[in-house]
């Protein structure tokens, strides 16, 4: 995967960018927000439940 150029707004292969010469730094990626495991957690929560409905609904 490519790092990212801030100053260029381009992708670069190596740690010094070829065109403004300035250096590469790594994204530092954020923990999920909150709203996102609740979404998660909520949607499994529902596919759970169709699974379940629809294996009930085979049976009988």
């Amino acid at each position: 995967m490519a790092n990212w150029c801030e100053n260029c707004d381009r992708p670069e292969e190596g740690d010094v960018c070829t065109v403004c010469g300035g250096n590469i730094v790594e994204p530092v990626h954020g923990p999920i927000p909150w709203r996102w495991r609740l979404f998660i957690v909520a949607s499994i929560i529902y596919l759970v439940w169709r699974i379940y409905q629809l294996i009930s609904w085979i049976v009988h």
